[in-house]
């Protein structure tokens, strides 16, 4: 056997090394230069099984994220929370279908939530059809040998063929972390907003009443895309809980679904109640209007965290 097909063999990345070994050249000359390629280099080529071929079925996924280095969730330019995930499924089904599955496949994730770039998640939840071979176990721990340390999965389990992460989901809920008052967190910098004043909680309360029900939110989203930009909100909450010594402000929003940066611009209006620069009064008219161009900018996007979607 060539030293090309020994390697690959050793590694565990082929079960039969032989019939690969057109890539001798590219594996030789990174010998013979010192620099070994990567595993996802081995692979980036070799999608050679189709989930389409197979018997399959559908999977459920947990998973948490910081999205500080992350560009959104949404696979597209740069690294995404769908396409780092999606890659390192495709190379964990060997593993997880306990060699059933011999070469690494090409796997679609759809998510519950498109978080926008910095936004992190707790929970989100993600659905994706692997082969039936594909053992729910195994493949957590599989996957879990290949993400990186930013991102996780939590659980894994099957669900009903017809399962969609997005269109099946009833609630979703977002935290937005807020530091505020004249001493700071610096270990919650990379997940909240720092805000030097302190905030009237009581105003930030009965300014929040104003966004609670069924409305028209074009005033408070970017999406120019979307025709219809009625959302329901079923709740708004405040909590103060005392995390590395401090008590950072964390604002609770549930919803049916949300606008493209929606949560993000109602907290930011929020905040402005809070300096006492807004009230419910004015925060209504805006709602009303329909006009972006006077709601306020969004908030920082580390602040924003998916913390759970309901079914």
């Amino acid at each position: 056997m060539s030293a090309c097909c020994f390697l690959l063999c050793a590694t565990g990345i082929l079960a039969n090394a032989e019939p690969h070994c057109r890539r001798k050249s590219q594996v030789n000359q990174a010998l013979r230069s010192g620099r070994l390629p990567t595993l996802p280099q081995f692979y980036s080529a070799r999608y050679d099984l189709r989930v389409n071929q197979t018997k399959t079925r559908t999977f459920k996924l947990t998973v948490a994220y910081d999205g500080a280095r992350f560009k959104g969730w949404q696979r597209g330019n740069g690294r995404t929370v769908q396409s780092t995930l999606e890659e390192a499924l495709g190379l964990s089904v060997g593993r997880a279908s306990r060699g059933a599955i011999r070469t690494p496949i090409s796997v679609t994730v759809d998510g519950a939530g498109r978080t926008d770039a910095g936004v992190h998640a707790e929970g989100q939840v993600a659905s994706t059809r692997l082969p039936s071979t594909v053992e729910p176990d195994l493949l957590l721990e599989a996957v879990s040998r290949l993400l990186p340390h930013d991102v996780t999965v939590r659980s894994v389990e099957t669900s009903h063929d017809r399962f969609h992460a997005r269109y099946h989901a009833t609630a979703k809920t977002y935290r937005y972390r807020i530091v505020d008052g004249p001493a700071g967190i610096p270990f919650l910098h990379r997940f909240s907003w720092r805000v030097a004043d302190s905030l009237d909680l009581s105003r930030m309360k009965r300014a929040s009443e104003v966004f609670v029900g069924e409305h028209d939110f074009a005033a408070f989203t970017a999406d120019k895309g979307k025709k219809d930009k009625t959302r329901s909100v079923y709740s708004i909450g405040f909590e103060r809980p005392e995390i590395f010594g401090g008590f950072p402000l964390d604002i609770v929003f549930r919803g049916k679904g949300f606008l493209w940066n929606q949560v993000r611009i109602m907290t930011c209006a929020l905040v402005a109640a809070g300096r006492g620069e807004a009230d419910a009064a004015s925060l209504d008219r805006i709602l009303a209007s329909h006009d972006r161009s006077i709601a306020p900018a969004p908030a920082p996007a580390r602040g924003l965290t998916l913390v759970s979607v309901e079914y």
